[in-house]
């Protein structure tokens, strides 16, 4: 894992803007992380069932269920986003992605109300994980709609930089969710902004 805004050792990055804007929006990370599954997925469940198992278990993930398990506020935004591919071919592909989102939220969620001995317990993959399960789980359809920059799929990848930006406390994801967020607001511009406010209030925060 990379985060593209350490270009450097000494902290200064020589890229163009659009050449940085491409790297923000994963343009090498993305599928850097993606292709960690290639590498695993031969001796997948040996591994995850084996001595690295601390390692590779996500708990609790496959139980979690975005419909029944959101209570707050919050979760109105992200099924908001719903309304940017009421009419396209590919709501399908974003219907997923969005799910695995929401997922993504609760699993980061739960670990801060989660009793020490618990907590203790869980394994490696905490809090910070949550929004790179993401990267991993969403589809490769996905993926080629962000790359195209369709307007919902670069409003779903905000909400990922939102839900990467509460990890800034984490020294090798500061400022990677702002920059997201930020990119995805000046490539869409001013129409798309009411589906972003929800990701520009978490990173302005």
């Amino acid at each position: 894992m990379s985060n593209p805004l350490q270009e450097t050792a000494d902290g200064v990055t020589y890229l163009s803007t659009s050449a940085q804007n491409e790297k923000i929006l994963g343009a090498e990370w993305i599928p850097m992380i993606r292709g960690m599954n290639a590498v695993l997925e031969p001796t997948h469940n040996y591994l995850r069932f084996g001595r690295m198992n601390t390692i590779m278990s996500l708990g609790n993930w496959d139980k979690l269920d975005p419909d029944q398990d959101n209570p707050d506020f919050e979760d109105i935004y992200f099924c908001g986003t719903r309304e940017t591919w009421s009419n396209s071919d590919h709501s399908e592909v974003y219907e997923e992605t969005l799910q695995i989102l929401r997922k993504c939220r609760l699993y980061s969620q739960q670990f801060r109300g989660m009793d020490a001995k618990t907590l203790d317990q869980w394994g490696h993959n905490k809090e910070w994980s949550g929004p790179l399960i993401f990267i991993h789980f969403a589809s490769p359809s996905y993926f080629s709609l962000l790359q195209q920059r369709q307007p919902a799929a670069l409003i779903l990848f905000s909400f990922f930089g939102a839900l990467l930006h509460g990890l800034n406390d984490y020294w090798f994801l500061q400022g990677w969710g702002k920059a997201i967020v930020e990119v995805v607001a000046d490539v869409l511009g001013s129409y798309w902004k009411p589906w972003l406010s929800w990701p520009m209030q978490v990173v302005q925060n």
